[in-house]
This record gives structure tokens, C-alpha cells and sequence, in this order.
């Protein structure tokens, strides 16, 4: 008789995660090889063409499995994959695509390995897509396709499109180690924030407890503040094409755009959550900076120092978007 081995529930679903986005990141790369092949259609329409495409194909994926989270993975692959097909295209391979590229991949590798640790299996729906439903009723299928599924995919592609014109048109520039140093610190900023959070829930005794250990005790969101920081420095990747007379200015508003996302969205809705059920929350507002990493007010003496922002669960997972 043959041995038999239990396969894990979170192993399985990650597995069928992982076929989707490799069979629709297949099927669109087929497509836009052939548009880029035979017809004269800019690579950047072609790349938004794609983009649009696999979001529509995911979308259904997770409309068939009654969970708008299938989508949530795709924040942080989709620059990569679209990245590394204008390089095999384009093959515009030197010194300065291949560490933007690796950057990128130091990038998606962490905040994908976020989104697998806090997966549990395709039942799984976010907090807030939970409570997006709640509020939209039977309008909740336009919400979670324009919403949940193509706003953060077109806000992606517009922060992502200086990427894009570096992996065709450019060579290494030295002032491309802002960008390429801004990008690093911003992703080695989410990895300790994300370690530390990690280390504070096995000891916390209560979930109503706040955070106040590590970067979180100058920052309440270090975690936005790298992801903030990544894309805004990304786009710094156009300063030699302006510097050379480039008028294409323009493509820095992908940067202004996820700082808008993250300050008036993702930012505000956390923090209403955690208000909910932390009743120290408001006090750890008073104390401690919203985004920037400052040091924290002194606590007056009739005050009580605050204890511990964050849910492994909801931080960890929320900060995809």
C-alpha cells in the first residue's frame, strides 16, 4: 500500500492561487506579444491592455469562488510580471534594469510572502471587503469589480508606468541610486515593521491590546509608510528623462496618486477599524505620528501610556491595498 500524505488545506488553495495567475499572466503574455509583434500599438496601451485583462479574468475567478480576495495577491506581482515581459520583449537588459528588476523582485517576493502567511484558504474574505458588502447591499458586484478589483489595478499601472518606460528605453544613471536606495529602504522598512508585528501578537494577551514596540512606537502604519515610500521613489525613475528633456513630468503623479490612496482610503478605514474594538487606540493616536517614523509625545502624568495598532490578521493582510 502506498503512503498516503495529508496535504494541507492552505497549501492546496495556495497551489490553485498559484495556477490562475500563471495561467492568465500566460494567456495575456500571448496577447500582447502578439499585438507588440503585429501591430504598431505603444507598449505602454499594450501593458494597460493586459493589466485590464488578467483584472477581468481574475475578478471572475473570484466571483466563481465567492471571495473577492483571489484578487489581493495581484498589488504585488502585477508590476513585476508586466516589468519582465518588456524586458524579454525589449531585451533591454544592462546595469540598470536588472537592479531596478531585482529591486522590484525583493519588493514582490515580501509583500506576497505577507499575503501567504495571513491566507488561510479560498473561504477567505477580507475584513474589509466584508464590511464593503455590508454597505453596498446588492450593489456590492459593481463595488467589488470597479472597486476592489480595477481601481487598485489602474492606480498600480500608473505608479508602475516609469517602471515600464525604464525597462524599454533606458540605461543606468546615476541618479537612478535614489530611486534604487529610496526602494530598498522602503521594503526593508515593511519587512521589520512586518517582523515585529508578528513577534508582538504571540505575546499580546488580548486583541483590544495596541501596538507599541519597534518602528510602530514612532509610526502607526511603518508598514504604509514603506509602501508609500516604494512607489514614490519608483517614480523618481523618470528624473534622468526629464533632466534630458523629457516632458513627461506627468508620470510622477503615479506616486502623488498612492499617497492619496493610502492617506484619504486605506488609512482612514484602518484606523475606524481599530477604533472599533481598541479602546487604547485613541490615546495611541494622540501619542504616536500616523505615518512618518517621529518620535512619540510624552504622555501627561494624569495619562495612561498606551500598550499596544494592528491585528496580524488585518495589518498584515490590508496593507496589500
Amino acid at each position: 500500500m502506498g503512503i498516503i500524505i495529508p496535504v494541507n488545506q492552505k497549501v492546496l488553495s495556495l497551489l490553485y492561487l498559484l495556477g490562475v495567475y500563471l495561467f492568465v499572466f500566460g494567456l495575456v503574455m500571448l496577447g500582447g506579444s502578439a499585438l507588440i509583434m503585429y501591430t504598431s500599438m505603444h507598449y505602454l496601451l499594450v501593458v494597460l491592455l493586459m493589466d485590464v485583462t488578467a483584472t477581468i479574468f481574475i475578478y471572475l475567478v473570484g466571483l466563481r469562488k465567492r471571495t473577492p480576495s483571489i484578487y489581493d495577491p495581484y498589488w504585488s506581482v502585477q508590476t513585476w510580471f508586466f516589468m519582465l515581459f518588456l524586458l524579454i520583449v525589449y531585451r533591454n537588459w544592462n546595469v540598470g534594469t536588472l537592479l531596478v528588476f531585482l529591486v522590484l523582485t525583493f519588493y514582490s517576493v515580501r509583500l506576497t510572502a505577507n499575503f501567504c502567511i495571513g491566507f488561510n484558504d479560498l473561504s477567505y474574505v477580507d475584513w474589509r471587503y466584508r464590511m464593503l458588502k455590508q454597505k453596498s447591499g446588492k450593489a456590492f458586484q459593481l463595488v467589488n469589480f470597479f472597486g476592489i478589483n480595477m481601481m487598485p489595478t489602474l492606480l498600480v499601472y500608473l505608479a508602475s508606468v516609469p517602471f515600464f518606460l525604464y525597462s524599454v528605453e533606458s540605461q543606468f544613471h546615476p541618479l537612478d541610486l535614489i530611486a534604487l536606495l529610496g526602494m530598498t529602504g522602503a521594503v526593508v522598512i515593511e519587512l521589520l515593521a512586518d517582523a515585529q508585528m508578528r513577534a508582538w501578537i504571540k505575546n499580546r494577551k488580548d486583541r483590544a491590546e495596541v501596538i507599541n514596540v519597534g518602528l510602530w512606537n514612532y509610526s502607526r502604519h511603518p508598514n504604509y509608510l514603506g509602501e508609500i515610500s516604494f512607489w514614490v521613489f519608483g517614480s523618481l525613475l523618470i528624473l534622468p528623462r526629464l533632466i534630458q528633456g523629457s516632458s513627461e513630468w506627468y508620470w510622477l503623479l503615479g506616486g502623488v496618486a498612492m499617497v492619496l490612496l493610502f492617506a484619504f482610503i486605506s488609512i482612514p478605514m484602518i484606523e475606524r477599524n481599530f477604533a472599533s474594538y481598541k479602546p487604547a487606540y485613541a490615546d495611541y493616536k494622540k501619542r504616536v505620528s500616523c505615518l512618518l517614523l517621529w518620535p512619540p509625545k510624552r504622555m501627561k502624568n494624569n495619562e495612561n501610556p498606551v500598550q499596544n495598532p494592528a491585528d496580524l490578521e488585518n495589518e498584515a493582510v490590508e496593507e496589500s491595498h
